[in-house]
C-alpha cells in the first residue's frame, strides 16, 4: 500500500495548497478596500476644511455688511463719546442689533456683540442681553477688529464652540474714524456637523479635548486613542493636518472605525480643540463572503472546467487502481485461504502468496494454530488431573471436551463410587464435602441407600423390613452442543465445591414428625421442570436418610439451583449442568457437573 498511500498525500498536499490560496485570496482584495477607504477619509477631511473656509468667508461678509448698516454706525460713535455706559443706552443699541439681525437672509447670527472703539460691550443680542460695560479689548479678534481688520475665530464658552466673526465699524464722513466693532458668532451643532457629513459622504464630529461637541453621529470614541492622533500632529502646520495625518483605527462601543483628525484654529487650539472624519472600517468579505459573491458570470466564459474536471477524474482513476493492485486483490486472496482452512481443505496458510501486511497475517494465524496444536497434546495428558476422576453415569472429561462419549473410559474404569467434581449438601452447613472415596454409613444406619445418581424413585428392601425408596438412573438427554473453547484446547479447571445450606433453604424449620414425607407444590412458573425431578429425588433421599423436610421448598431449592448452574457456567466455560443425588455421609447430597 505504499504506492496508494504516497499518492493520496500528494492529492491531500494539492488540496491543502488549493484550500490556502482560496483563503488567501480576499485578503489582498480587503487591504485594497482598506487603502481606498483611507484615500477616501483624507479627501473627505481636505473638503470638510474647504467648507469651512468658505463658511468663515461667508460669515466675515454678514459681519462686514452688519457693520456697515448707518444705524449701527451712529448708536456705537455716540456710545464711544459716552464716558460712561447705563441702561437706557445699552437697551437702545441692543434693540438696533436686534432690528439688524432679522435683516440677515440665510442662517442668522447665534448671537451679535457691539463694542465701542475701547472695546467695552455696549450691547449683547441673543446672549447675556442684560449685560454690557465688560471690556473685551486684549482678545486676538477683538483688537484685530478694532484696528480695522476683518477676521473669524473659534471661541469656546458656555462648554459649547462658536465660528465667530469680526468687524471694524468705520464713520465714513471727511475722515474715516472707527467707532466700534461688531461680532456675530455660530454655534458649532449637530445640524452643522450633519450638513458637512452630506457633503463628503462621512460622518463629521468636533471635539474639545476629546469631549464631542456636535456630531453628525453619535457615536463615543476612545478618549485616550484620539489624544494619542492629536498629540502626533502638535508640531505640524494645522493647515496640513488633513495630509498628514494617519487613519487611525477605534473602537465605538461594538463598531470598529478608522477616523482622521485635524486640530481647529485659533482659541479653539489652546482648548486641544479639533475635528474628525470618520467611518466604520470596511468589512473583510473573507473566504465566505467571497464566495458569496460570485455571479455565475463568474463561472462561465473562459473559466477552465475542462482541465478541473479532467484532473479530477484522473487522480480518482490512479487512486482506485492503486488501492486495487495494493489492497483489494490481496485481501481477496487471503479471504479464500481463510474459507479453505475453515472448511479443512488445507491445514495452514500459504504465507508465501500473500505480500506485505497480509503474508504478516497469515503468519500469525499459523503461528496460534501451531501453539493450539501444541497445547491440546498437552492437556490431552491432564484432562482427569485437571478435572478428578468422572463419577458414573455422568458426562466426565470427555464431554467438557466436546468429544463423543467412549465405550471405554479414558484411563481406565473408574471406582464403583466416585465423589463428584463439586457438590453441595442440604443439612450441615459447616461440613464441607469430601473428595476421594464417599463414606458409607455404618450398620446402625443400614437404612442409608449406596449413592446413586437416579431420577425415577423405586422401592428396595431396608434394614428391618421397611420399604426404602431407591433411585433409579435418569434416562439420557440428547447430545448436547460442544461448549465454547477459550484459550487452548479451552481446559477448564474443575470447579469449586458448591453448598446448598438448609438455614438458606429453611431447613432448620423442626419437623412435625420425623420422616414424614411432606408435599412437595407444583412447579412455579418459570423454572426448568428438570428441577421439578431433581427436587423430587433428593426429597425421597432426605426421607430415606430419616432427614427432616419440612422447611425445604421447590421454589428455594429451584432457586439455589440456579444460581449453582450460572455460576458453573461462568466459572467453566460450559453450556449445561447436571445434578446427581446421593448420600454423603450418611446424609443426602446434591452434585453439580459441568456438562
Amino acid at each position: 500500500m505504499f504506492w496508494s498511500k504516497i499518492w493520496f498525500f500528494l492529492i491531500a498536499l494539492a488540496a491543502t495548497a488549493a484550500l490556502a490560496l482560496a483563503l488567501a485570496l480576499p485578503r489582498p482584495a480587503a487591504r485594497a478596500q482598506a487603502t481606498e477607504e483611507q484615500r477616501r477619509l483624507g479627501v473627505a477631511c481636505d473638503v470638510v476644511d474647504i467648507l469651512l473656509t468658505d463658511d468663515a468667508r461667508n460669515r466675515v461678509e454678514v459681519t462686514g455688511a452688519f457693520a456697515r448698516t448707518g444705524t449701527v454706525v451712529s448708536a456705537l460713535e455716540t456710545a464711544s463719546a459716552a464716558e460712561k455706559l447705563d441702561d437706557v443706552r445699552m437697551k437702545q443699541v441692543r434693540s438696533v442689533g436686534e432690528e439688524v439681525v432679522k435683516t440677515i437672509e440665510g442662517r442668522k447670527p447665534d448671537f451679535a456683540i457691539l463694542l465701542d472703539r475701547r472695546g467695552r460691550v455696549v450691547a449683547n443680542v441673543n446672549i447675556d442681553q442684560d449685560e454690557y460695560g465688560d471690556t473685551l479689548a486684549g482678545r486676538p479678534l477683538v483688537d484685530d477688529a478694532l484696528a480695522g481688520y476683518l477676521r473669524d475665530d473659534i471661541w469656546v464658552f458656555n462648554n459649547s464652540m462658536y465660528f465667530v466673526a469680526a468687524s471694524p465699524v468705520i464713520k465714513r464722513d471727511a475722515t474715516v474714524e472707527y467707532v466700534g466693532a461688531v461680532l456675530l458668532g455660530h454655534k458649532v451643532t449637530n445640524e452643522l456637523a450633519q450638513k458637512l457629513a452630506g457633503s463628503v459622504g462621512v460622518d463629521v464630529g468636533f471635539y474639545l479635548a476629546g469631549e464631542p461637541v456636535a456630531q453628525s453621529r453619535s457615536v463615543s470614541f476612545d478618549k485616550a486613542t484620539m489624544q494619542k492622533a492629536i498629540g502626533a500632529l502638535s508640531s505640524g502646520d494645522p493647515a496640513r493636518d488633513c495630509q498628514a495625518s494617519k487613519p487611525t483605527p477605534v473602537r465605538a462601543g461594538k463598531e470598529n472605525i478608522t477616523a482622521i483628525v485635524a486640530r481647529l484654529p485659533g482659541e479653539a487650539a489652546t482648548k486641544q480643540g479639533y475635528f474628525t472624519i470618520f467611518a466604520a472600517q470596511p468589512v473583510d468579505p473573507g473566504f465566505l463572503g467571497t464566495f458569496k459573491r460570485l455571479t455565475k458570470d463568474d463561472l462561465t466564459g473562459d473559466f477552465p472546467w475542462v482541465l478541473v474536471g479532467g484532473g479530477f477524474v484522473l487522480a480518482l482513476a490512479i487512486g482506485i487502481g492503486l488501492m486495487l493492485v495494493e489492497t483489494d486483490r490481496p485481501l481477496r486472496r487471503l479471504t479464500a485461504d481463510v474459507v479453505k482452512l475453515a472448511k479443512g481443505e488445507t491445514e495452514r496458510l500459504a504465507e508465501d502468496a500473500h505480500p506485505g501486511k497480509f503474508g504478516s497475517i497469515a503468519r500469525s494465524v499459523n503461528i496460534h494454530i501451531d501453539k493450539l496444536g501444541r497445547e491440546a497434546k498437552t492437556a490431552k495428558k491432564d484432562l482427569d488431573q485437571l478435572l478428578g476422576p468422572a463419577p458414573e453415569g455422568s458426562l466426565g472429561t470427555i464431554d467438557l471436551l466436546a468429544t463423543a462419549l467412549p465405550s471405554v473410559r479414558p484411563g481406565g474404569a473408574g471406582p464403583a463410587t466416585p465423589p463428584p467434581p463439586s457438590e453441595f449438601r442440604f443439612g450441615d452447613s459447616g461440613s464441607s464435602p469430601a473428595r476421594g472415596t464417599p463414606v458409607v454409613p455404618p450398620a446402625a444406619t443400614a437404612k442409608t441407600p449406596p449413592p446413586v445418581s437416579f431420577k425415577n424413585i423405586g422401592t428396595q428392601p431396608g434394614v428391618g423390613g421397611g420399604a426404602a425408596p431407591v433411585a433409579a438412573p435418569p434416562p439420557p438427554k440428547p447430545p448436547l452442543p460442544p461448549p465454547p473453547q477459550t484459550g487452548p484446547m479451552a481446559v477448564q479447571k474443575a470447579p469449586p465445591p458448591l453448598r446448598l445450606d438448609d438455614d438458606i433453604l429453611g431447613g432448620n424449620a423442626e419437623p412435625s414428625t420425623v420422616g414424614a414425607a411432606p408435599t412437595p407444590p407444583p412447579p412455579a412458573g418459570g423454572y426448568d421442570p428438570y428441577f421439578k425431578e431433581v427436587y423430587d429425588q433428593f426429597i425421597a433421599m432426605k426421607q430415606a436418610c430419616n432427614e427432616q423436610t419440612s422447611g425445604l421448598t421447590f421454589e428455594k431449592f429451584a432457586d439455589k439451583l440456579v444460581r449453582n448452574r450460572d455460576d458453573l457456567k461462568a466459572k467453566t466455560g460450559c453450556t449445561e449442568v447436571k445434578f446427581t443425588v446421593y448420600v454423603k455421609d450418611g446424609k443426602a447430597a446434591l452434585k453439580a457437573t459441568p456438562v
